[in-house]
């Protein structure tokens, strides 16, 4: 009934929205929720069955670093310069806003944002990491890992398995620039180039001659 965690309070794109967790006796994350105070009722609404989703999920065994790669770079309105956040400065959206707290916060993934905190910051977070050892005693069920369905047959059972190549699609998103913008072309996330940015999709440069 009394959990640990922490609130951080910003501003993506002028749009204020507050990030609490919920952390296990080992500080290790176990829920999330999300409030737009001034947003719609449904859109409220939205974000909090969200909220409860990814929640359920990681309580199940779901990782975290899961859901920071699959919703990172996610872009849509509001979005834009972020105010309140000591080393997040900018979103592509605000689901955008909230994996980067979480990867940052929990994952130490320093590549999802802007600034990157001080010497005493990192150690104060590796401290942390190190001590998150020992598995949330949960009596739920765990998965080993997210897998995606394949129409093989065996002996008229369906198998499942990982999708061929997921490892190499994580591992790319993972090396993207965390301000990079979409392809006005084709719509596929881009890398930096020098100071121009080229889609590895349609081969488009962004910003160059």
């Amino acid at each position: 009934n009394k959990r640990k965690g922490f609130t951080q309070k910003a501003k993506v794109g002028s749009q204020t929205i507050f990030v609490r967790t919920g952390e296990y006796n080992d500080g290790t994350l176990g829920e999330i929720f999300v409030d737009m105070h001034k947003e719609g009722a449904t859109f409220r609404s939205l974000l909090n069955c969200f909220s409860i989703a990814v929640s359920i999920g990681m309580q199940y065994g779901v990782p975290l670093e899961e859901y920071v790669d699959k919703f990172c770079f996610t872009r849509f309105e509001p979005s834009g310069y972020v105010d309140g956040h000591s080393n997040i400065k900018n979103a592509t959206s605000i689901i955008d806003y909230i994996f980067r707290v979480l990867g940052f916060e929990y994952l130490g993934r320093e590549d999802l944002v802007q600034i990157k905190p001080n010497k005493e910051e990192y150690k104060s977070r590796m401290q942390i990491a190190s001590e998150g050892i020992e598995e949330p005693n949960l009596n739920l069920p765990r998965v080993e890992s997210v897998q995606t369905p394949v129409t093989e047959s065996n002996g008229g059972m369906e198998t499942y398995k990982l999708a061929e190549g997921e490892d190499q699609s994580q591992a790319h998103m993972k090396s993207m620039q965390s301000d990079a913008p979409s392809c006005n072309v084709c719509g596929h996330i881009t890398l930096r180039s020098g100071t121009c940015y080229k889609c590895l999709n349609c081969g488009n440069s962004m910003g160059c001659s």
